[in-house]
């Protein structure tokens, strides 16, 4: 069987699993995408259905390993080589041994730092200036299977959850397009994942994560908020008002812990138990993202301001 005659069939179900298959149909034939249905509440067509649709390819679901097995193993049409990404569904055993290649992914970081759910999160979260994707042959365990490849790529201290994954999105791809052609013609090479190095576990993130507690130093409170962009987002009651914080710097600014206090350029500044925090910009519940300056020219007087 030559590569040209091999199949190819993609699963994955989120944001970042679309963007991905959007960026990969351009270099690699995809046969078959494995998506999950669409939740009850979700408004709208889900992103991979829509790309898969949006370019006429097969399209399938399964919202769980079983099912996904089952569909699998019943299916007449074989395919030689898996790709995942972001699809929330535990692949068997059994799934995996049905592809000839097996099935790889491009995780979201240095393996096996940050094994889990959302390593993206937790790379901000920690603080650390660099992460990166590690191109993956899974196995039965988290994470654990060989790799292919790594790249690294630095994390800039303005980075957020959708501007880091944007880079990352870009970085994965590249390693597929390169990849993918060694995969089929089975002449990729595959190491095992550095046991010396010290493993970490990322998990999924909650709505209730996204509370700023000022009881943490303003240096973890200024990462979540930089991490949670996008979701859960970091909110909390500023006065009144219960508001999404967008945007926030570390000040010098001495406040005491769970006071408010604003500077003479209009920013609101809350202190934590160790440091201040500015608001540069921020949301009230259904208004739009405003500065701090206009935020304070519309709700100065619901705050508690310090005295």
């Amino acid at each position: 069987m030559n590569m040209m005659s091999k199949k190819i069939l993609f699963f994955g179900s989120g944001p970042v699993a679309a963007a991905s298959l959007e960026k990969l149909i351009k270099h690699t034939d995809v046969n078959l995408v494995i998506t999950k249905r669409k939740a009850p509440r979700f408004k709208g067509t889900p992103p991979v259905e829509l790309v898969a649709n949006d370019h006429y390819m097969k399209l399938s679901f399964a919202d769980n390993k079983t099912e996904l097995e089952e569909l699998i193993l019943g299916m007449a049409e074989k395919f030689d080589l898996g790709i995942v990404l972001d699809y929330g569904v535990i692949i068997t055993e059994k799934t995996i041994q049905s592809f000839p290649l097996g099935i790889i992914n491009s995780h979201f970081s240095l393996l096996p730092e940050w094994r889990g759910a959302d390593p993206i999160t937790f790379s901000l979260l920690s603080g650390q200036v660099e992460t990166g994707v590690s191109l993956m042959q899974i196995d039965s365990g988290l994470d654990t299977g060989k790799l292919f490849e790594t790249s690294k790529i630095s994390i800039s201290s303005i980075d957020t959850n959708p501007s880091l994954t944007e880079k990352l999105i870009d970085l994965s791809d590249g390693l597929l397009q390169k990849n993918i052609p060694l995969i089929l013609n089975e002449t990729a090479t595959k190491f095992p994942q550095d046991t010396n190095q010290l493993t970490t576990f990322s998990k999924k993130i909650m709505k209730e994560d996204g509370l700023l507690n000022f009881n943490k130093p303003a240096s973890v409170l200024e990462r979540e908020i930089r991490a949670f962009k996008g979701w859960p987002r970091s909110y909390m009651k500023l006065g009144e008002l219960d508001v999404i914080i967008e945007e926030a710097t570390i000040s010098d600014v001495p406040v005491a812990l769970g006071k408010i206090t604003i500077d003479e350029q209009d920013h609101i500044i809350i202190g934590t138990v160790r440091g201040s925090l500015k608001i540069n910009k921020l949301m009230p519940f259904g208004k739009n993202v405003m500065s701090s300056k206009d935020f304070l020219n519309g709700y100065r007087n619901r705050l508690s301001l310090k005295n």
